[in-house]
């Protein structure tokens, strides 16, 4: 892997603590089984190099080449690690230190752009998709350009050295952690503490990059509930996180609710992800499960894997007419246009004799915090509600008492989930 770091900064050797009066410029450090060549080429130009032996970064045993070793995301982590760590403190520690042999703080020294090249860059996850790239949306100066496969070369501009290499390690990471068949990695409080350095040390980082950090980085709710302070102190407070994602905080917030000897009707009940959580907290009432599309294959294997006895596929809607019990209707209503929702609460309030009714569906509120302007949040979505467009909807349908809920991180008061519990009338 090569990485080309650039900029008319005269002080760019300086500010990456290399002097191109030692060796010649070259410098020379083993990583794993290969060796990291740093080159000054020129005092505006800096090149990282490693040149492996063997199978340093190989997922597959079996493959004699050692791809990995030329364009790999955590190869690129490692290498700016190696040669330049001591630029990953925080903006106030750097801009106060003092470069002994010039006298001048980074402040005084790192004031021009610079840009980072990476010729050959492995990214095997759906976060390029349809010419994008997915963090290139949220963080200003990433592109990546197609090459061969799942190769492509990187490009990311800063406003100074010391942001570009912040924005290219910050890209190296999530890389990593979306790739399939990443190379796993032990995280312990250190590296988190490093990257959310990093993180609070770039400009106007929008909500979403620290979503994806939480969902995809923290390994464990007590490593979460270490660092929420210092997450959440990167927006002044307006920001609440959860260490759930969207989809789990809506199990969450359901199953922590169903009573465990009352039957259960999952209407959209998909792969059955409300069963398996529910069944794992002792659940052992009757479980209705039913969908438009056919999971009965998934129910069968279900039952026959864990050896239940109460879990049951009901293909035809007419078959649950007269069900007594609690009804999961969860992201259910979007899929269907606006009209044919409106019917299908009714004909579950005509039909069906619950006892509590939950019901989710997106807040299309929070969207714009997906930096989305009018497109809904997945493509089979026929509609997305506002919270008081959601509350009005069910007030219009059901004179029973309810309750909303916002489920999920709250960013300004707004949640990505609305909920509604409808008790029994």
């Amino acid at each position: 892997m090569q990485i080309i770091i650039q900029s008319k900064n005269n002080h760019l050797l300086d500010i990456l603590y290399k002097n191109p009066a030692t060796d010649l410029g070259l410098y020379c450090k083993e990583l794993r089984n290969g060796v990291l060549i740093g080159n000054a080429v020129s005092v505006n130009e800096y090149h990282c190099l490693f040149q492996d032996t063997k199978n340093s970064y190989l997922p597959d045993e079996d493959n004699p080449i050692d791809f990995q070793s030329y364009c790999s995301p955590l190869l690129a982590l490692n290498m700016a690690t190696e040669f330049f760590n001591h630029l990953f403190k925080s903006n106030e520690t750097l801009e106060n230190t003092t470069l002994s042999w010039l006298g001048k703080t980074y402040a005084e020294m790192d004031t021009l752009p610079a840009n980072v090249v990476v010729p050959t860059f492995f990214i095997d996850s759906g976060w390029y998709k349809n010419g994008t790239f997915l963090l290139s949306k949220y963080i200003e100066g990433i592109s990546v350009v197609p090459k061969i496969g799942n190769n492509y070369s990187l490009k990311v501009d800063g406003k100074t050295i010391r942001e570009t290499l912040h924005k290219f390690s910050v890209v190296a990471l999530f890389c990593h952690f979306t790739n399939k068949h990443s190379e796993y990695m032990y995280i312990d409080d250190y590296f988190i503490q490093k990257h959310i350095t990093i993180l609070a040390n770039l400009p106007n980082v929008p909500y979403f990059v620290y979503y994806l950090f939480i969902k995809r980085l923290m390994r464990s709710p007590e490593q979460f509930r270490t660092f929420k302070p210092q997450l959440e102190a990167y927006f002044n407070n307006t920001i609440q996180f959860v260490f759930t994602d969207t989809h789990q905080s809506r199990k969450e917030f359901i199953c922590n609710r169903i009573e465990n000897n009352e039957a259960v009707l999952d209407f959209g009940c998909g792969n059955l992800q409300y069963f398996k959580k529910l069944r794992k907290s002792g659940f052992t009432a009757e479980y209705l499960a039913h969908d438009e599309e056919d999971f009965e294959d998934t129910v069968d294997k279900i039952i026959g894997y864990e050896n239940v006895e109460n879990l049951h596929w009901i293909a035809n809607k007419e078959d649950l007419i007269g069900f007594e019990g609690q009804v999961i209707l969860s992201e259910v209503i979007e899929h269907n246009t606006l009209e044919e929702a409106t019917e299908l609460l009714y004909w579950i309030k005509e039909n069906i004799h619950f006892t509590t009714l939950f019901i989710t569906t997106p807040n299309s509120e929070f969207n714009v915090n997906y930096e989305m302007t009018e497109e809904f949040r997945h493509d089979d979505h026929d509609f997305e509600l506002t919270k008081q467009e959601f509350i009005n909807l069910i007030a219009s349908i059901f004179p029973n008492k309810t309750e909303y809920h916002g489920i999920g991180d709250c960013v300004n008061g707004v949640y990505p989930t609305s909920a509604m519990i409808v008790y029994k009338q």
